[in-house]
C-alpha cells in the first residue's frame, strides 16, 4: 500500500474524494522518502559511531616492537612433546612462556612449528621453527635444521632448538640508518 493511490474499492462505506486520496498519496510518498532518508543516515550515524569506538580502543601510541627476543611473551599453544619441550626449555632460559591467548597483554611472539620434506634427492626432512610477532605478523626469530640432525628424540630437538634460539645474535631488531 505504501506509495499508491487508494484505489475506490478499497473503502466501500466510504466514499473518499479525490483531492483527499491524493493528499493521503502525497503524504505516503514523503513519508517513505524521508524514511529512507533516515535510514541511510542512520546507517551512516552507526558506521560513524562504529570507527569512534574502534579509534577510541587504539592505544594512543603506536606499537613498537621489542629490541630483543627477550621483551616478548613466548605463546606456545601446540601441546605435543616437542611444543611442550620447547615452552619448557624457554622458560628454564629466563623467556616468559604462555599457552594461552590473551588480549591486551605485553608484546607476544607466537611459536610456529613445521616439517618440510624435500622431493629432491638427499630428501631431507627439516624441522622449521618461527616466531611470530602477534600485532604486526614479523618474523622476529627463526630457525631451521635438518630433523635428523636435532637427536632422536622431541625432547633433544626441543633442546637442540632453544639452544639455537638463545644463541642465536640476529635475535635483536635491525636498527635502520638514519
Amino acid at each position: 500500500m505504501s506509495g499508491e493511490a487508494l484505489p475506490d474499492a478499497a473503502l466501500p462505506d466510504e466514499a473518499l474524494p479525490r483531492i483527499t486520496r491524493q493528499r493521503i498519496t502525497r503524504q505516503r510518498l514523503f513519508c517513505n522518502a524521508s524514511l529512507g532518508l533516515c535510514n541511510a543516515s542512520l546507517g551512516l550515524c552507526n558506521a560513524a559511531l562504529g570507527l569512534a569506538v574502534v579509534l577510541s580502543c587504539a592505544p594512543s601510541t603506536r606499537y613498537e616492537q621489542p629490541d630483543a627476543l627477550r621483551g616478548y611473551e613466548i605463546l606456545v599453544t601446540s601441546q605435543d612433546s616437542l611444543g611442550r619441550g620447547i615452552a619448557q626449555g624457554l622458560a628454564r632460559r629466563g623467556f616468559r612462556v604462555r599457552t594461552r591467548v590473551r588480549g591486551g597483554s605485553r608484546p607476544t611472539a607466537y611459536l610456529l612449528a613445521f616439517i618440510f620434506r624435500e622431493t629432491d634427492p638427499p630428501a631431507l626432512t627439516w624441522l622449521h621453527v618461527r616466531l611470530a610477532d602477534t600485532r604486526t605478523g614479523a618474523i622476529v626469530a627463526a630457525v631451521s635444521a635438518p630433523l635428523d640432525s636435532l637427536g632422536a628424540s622431541a625432547g633433544e630437538r626441543a633442546r637442540a632448538i632453544v639452544d639455537s634460539l638463545a644463541a642465536n645474535p640476529a635475535l635483536r631488531r635491525a636498527v635502520s640508518p638514519t
